[in-house]
């Protein structure tokens, strides 16, 4: 029960950011609004086939293509809403330490390759390690600013906290089974939760500089 109340919170969630995301694309005509309504759209469908897997069968499934393609597009739209706001002297800044998303990807999809699918878990590891790269850059590029181009590096911080948060939970669920709220995974997934309402005023910070 405690799993299907979790995942319906954060469905809710999703669907509110969404709609409010999608109000600010239509009265802005804002690119970066719509992509934004797109990465809470893709996510709340893979979430939705998840609830009702949860409501109909009582349990999670083992192998879900269909929340997982979703979850990728929400990346996607995610590295894409990224590009959009690239900072001045984005094509000549390339530090090093940015590497360190996608090399952490890789650890970790060579860690999941015993629970999960190796197609998917290659998959997961470039999208993430694309999406963490252009995090952590913007983030450095954004610090280095004297101007309100500062306020970017808000944006990217909220995306490197949806990513942790996200391999937190995915690796709490190779190793706690138990329905109760002394899983850590709950407390993983509700810290996720408040990770997209943060995606809002960290892009508004953007849009209004």
């Amino acid at each position: 029960m405690i799993e299907l109340i979790d995942n319906a919170i954060q469905l809710v969630v999703l669907i509110g950011c969404c709609i409010y995301s999608a109000v600010l694309t239509i009265r802005s005509k804002e690119q970066v609004w719509f992509l934004l309504t797109c990465f809470y759209g893709a996510y709340a469908l893979g979430l939705i086939y998840w609830v009702l897997f949860i409501a109909f069968y009582s349990g999670t499934p083992k192998i879900s293509p269909v929340s997982d393609l979703s979850w990728m597009a929400s990346v996607l739209f995610l590295i894409v809403l990224q590009n959009t706001l690239r900072l001045p002297g984005d094509s000549t800044y390339r530090p090093l330490l940015p590497w360190v998303a996608p090399a952490f990807s890789t650890i970790m999809c060579l860690f999941f390759f015993r629970w999960g699918d190796y197609f998917l878990n290659i998959l997961w590891a470039v999208l993430m390690g694309a999406c963490g790269y252009s995090a952590l850059r913007e983030l450095m590029l954004a610090r280095r600013q004297n101007n309100r181009m500062r306020n970017h590096q808000y944006f990217h911080m909220s995306v490197l906290a949806f990513m942790l948060m996200e391999y937190s939970l995915w690796v709490t669920s190779c190793y706690w089974r138990s329905y109760s709220l002394s899983n850590p995974y709950y407390w993983f997934d509700f810290l996720m939760t408040s990770t997209f309402f943060t995606f809002l005023p960290s892009l508004k910070k953007v849009v209004t500089e």
